[in-house]
């Protein structure tokens, strides 16, 4: 199968996909009459590409990455320069036309999910709405309504939530914030957090091998996020929530365009949670308490000849204490259990690029960050702290051969990652320096038929020069209606053995990392792994209205891999590099219609078979659902004013860790029973002169189910059958929420 993709590679040109953006064009007269627009010309600033509307007011336009400025010349207006800040969606452009006013206005048509069917990368891109339907306080719960990936508590105290995308945990799935390295190294653990819901303008995941642009971490996918920008968001963006257990959230984001060329913003957060709360009476406050004060400061620049740059900086304290408190344990004679969790985190960073105007759709462009990122933790008697510092470079070079529909990008990348870990009587410092250069190609004949192959090479300083090819197919007939799609790539990474399994701290469990090569980081080989893909997405009309099908079908094989056992020993966890399979295989299939005008539905089914070779023989992964439902209702009124949104999730029984070395009252079953979570929302929407004023009432786990007795020995913290890791349900209970939102435009 490897050799296939080798070969493929070798025979194809392939890169970046030229998808076609789609649209239409309507005018709106002084008594607010609409018609078409007929012969209008659309074309991208700087290039050649142009289009025109048909008698219907339709365009199609050829999507171009390097711009996104497109002209719009209609006759009775002036030209305008429209901004596109997403190309996946179909744009109805409005023109307004009256005595004082002459504009046109971009509206984005959007269920709140959109599926990419041009792209040979299938990408589903979570816009405003999306977000908008869960409590979404920050990146962690940004995914309760999305049917792709699974959000978990990683223990029963520190209160951190946790992903899985293609049944691995989020450390195999690449997350990137404005396509830059970030969940990363010490972030691992609790860095999903760190990214508030109204910092977030829209997130793209894929699933798979991911663009060798982006570097060669992604096993199962890549989770970009892009953050609201000086140039397109709202010049004033307030949200403030509180929810049953007191967490109150206050988050502002103001922007200034001070020139044409020149803007900038501020994204602000502060979070507070101070209540102690016991809901499951296990001794152990279900959240913890703390604060997160998060600040970002961004700068846009534009000279409207080619050369656009991005540049800012952020800064982030988060702390938290839970565990025991004289509140929640009935005895005054014990010695509480308490857990601390401090982190400080700055970041500078810039994107630079510049478009040449002799030589259309061709451009450059650069990325560069450094990060310092300071963790302090203690679990019990045990403390952990690291230090990391990373600085980072990319360079792209995009441009094509004779026609747009044969594209490529060159570049090369630089990693400087500098860590230094301190656990128990662990001791590591590791200093990775990663130097590469990558090749994209890719050919696009028209909306039929597109093919994106790429391979990059590495020199790492602990494991040599490495290789990562990564291919990408895209067949569509029936005008695009029905999709298939195949893919394969791979990918390596450095087990970040502490910051990835910090679930495991909250535990008595003695470490025992076995090293295999000393010179290797923790002593242990790199995760090397191929990840193989198919989907077929099927457009169709039902009762007159859009729906869809689509079907993903995964497998992710390890070569190499650091495996975390904690079967081995009820009173160990084991680091080992693997020895024999390791495999995950995962089939999705979802299906999206909108059963009557503004009602949507959106029902989905996952089936996972992940396993691993242990010590002790192949094995289902532990915490992983085999069988997973889901369901989306979501309804607008006609006026637009009320929303309402309910989501249930079925999920079904997941294998737990072995605890036959624990007393009788200190085992917990081989499996977890299957259950069920109901979430829903009301929204009220008004607009005022310029701007939106929202409120909106929520609940989460609205079936109250709790899991019993989530902390093993919770009455004997400080005895070796202590375990705070046995978390495979809500441990809160149904929580209420509440909030407001207010944008001026």
């Amino acid at each position: 199968m490897r050799t296939f993709f080798f070969v493929a590679i070798a025979c194809v040109y392939a890169l970046q996909n030229s998808a076609q953006i789609k649209g239409r064009i309507l005018e709106v007269n002084s008594k607010n009459d609409t018609s078409v627009v007929v012969g209008a010309m659309l074309f991208w600033k700087n290039t050649q590409i142009v289009s025109t509307t048909n008698s219907k007011g339709f365009f199609s336009i050829q999507s171009i990455l390097s711009e996104k400025q497109l002209i719009v010349n209609a006759m009775g207006y002036k030209s305008e320069t429209i901004l596109i800040s997403d190309t996946s969606k179909f744009i109805t452009l409005i023109l307004k036309n009256g005595l004082e006013l002459n504009e046109i206005q971009i509206i984005y048509e959007s269920s709140g999910t959109d599926i990419s069917y041009l792209n040979p990368i299938k990408i589903e891109t979570l816009g405003e709405r999306s977000l908008m339907k869960a409590a979404c306080c920050n990146l962690s719960e940004s995914f309760e309504t999305n049917p792709s990936v699974d959000v978990n508590f990683a223990d029963a105290i520190t209160g951190t939530k946790q992903i899985q995308l293609l049944g691995l945990s989020g450390q195999y799935a690449q997350i990137t914030k404005e396509n830059m390295p970030y969940l990363r190294g010490l972030a691992s653990g609790y860095g999903l957090g760190f990214v508030p819901g109204t910092w977030i303008q829209s997130i793209q995941l894929s699933k798979g091998a991911g663009s060798v642009i982006n570097g060669y971490e992604s096993f199962t996918g890549q989770i970009n996020t892009e953050l609201q920008s000086p140039e397109t968001s709202d010049k004033l963006n307030f949200n403030t929530y509180v929810n049953q257990n007191a967490r109150n959230e206050y988050n502002l984001n103001i922007k200034h365009r001070f020139n044409e060329k020149f803007s900038a913003g501020i994204l602000s957060h502060a979070s507070y949670n101070p209540l102690v709360q016991d809901m499951n009476h296990d001794g152990f406050a279900d959240i913890p308490i703390g604060k997160q004060y998060n600040i970002m400061n961004k700068y846009s620049y534009n000279t409207g000849k080619g050369f656009e740059a991005q540049f800012g900086g952020s800064y982030l304290e988060d702390s938290r204490t839970g565990g025991q408190f004289a509140s929640t344990v009935k005895s005054d004679s014990v010695a509480l259990y308490n857990i601390s969790i401090e982190n400080k985190k700055w970041e500078v960073f810039s994107k630079t690029g510049f478009v040449f105007k002799k030589k259309p759709a061709t451009s450059m462009g650069l990325q560069l960050s450094y990060l310092n990122h300071d963790q302090k933790n203690t679990y019990g008697i045990n403390a952990y702290n690291g230090l990391q510092t990373t600085f980072y470079a990319n360079y792209i070079f995009q441009s094509f051969i004779k026609t747009t529909d044969n594209t490529y990008k060159i570049g090369a990348s630089f990693m400087n990652d500098k860590t230094d870990e301190s656990f128990k009587l662990f001791q590591y410092n590791r200093n990775e320096r990663v130097g590469g250069a990558f090749a994209e190609f890719a050919h696009n004949n028209g909306e039929k038929f597109n093919i994106v192959a790429g391979m990059r090479a590495d020199y790492h300083n602990y494991y040599g020069l490495f290789f990562t090819p990564r291919l990408h197919l895209r067949y569509a007939f029936n005008k695009s209606k029905t999709v298939f799609r195949l893919s394969g790539g791979r990918a390596l990474k450095t087990a970040n053995v502490f910051s990835e399994n910090m679930a495991y701290m909250a535990t008595a469990r003695e470490w025992v990392i076995e090293a295999n090569d000393l010179k290797m980081p923790y002593g242990l080989k790199p995760e090397v792994g191929w990840n193989y893909g198919f989907n077929f997405t099927q457009i169709m009309t039902l009762n007159f209205k859009k729906a869809y099908v689509t079907v993903d079908v995964y497998r992710t094989d390890f070569t190499q891999q650091v495996v975390a056992d904690v079967d081995r020993n009820t009173h160990q966890v084991w680091f080992y590099n693997l020895n024999g399979p390791s495999f995950s295989n995962t089939a999705q299939a979802e299906f999206g219609w909108e059963i009557r005008k503004r009602l949507h539905v959106k029902v989905a089914y996952r089936y996972v078979d992940t396993k691993v070779n242990y010590k002790s023989g192949l094995m289902q992964k532990a915490f992983v659902s085999t069988h997973r439902a889901f369901i989306n209702l979501g309804y607008e009124t006609k006026n637009k004013h009320w929303l309402f949104d309910a989501t249930v999730q079925y999920n079904g029984r997941k294998r737990l860790p072995q605890t036959t070395l624990n007393p009788t009252d200190y085992q917990r079953a081989s499996y977890s029973p299957e259950f069920y979570n109901v979430l829903a929302q009301i929204t009220y929407a008004t607009k005022l002169k310029q701007s939106d004023f929202n409120v909106y009432l929520g609940v989460e786990n609205a079936l109250d189910y709790k899991q019993q007795n989530p902390v093993v020995a919770g009455d004997a913290p400080f005895s070796k059958y202590f375990d705070a890791s046995m978390v495979w349900g809500p441990i809160y209970g149904r929580m209420l929420y509440a909030g407001l939102r207010f944008k001026i435009k």
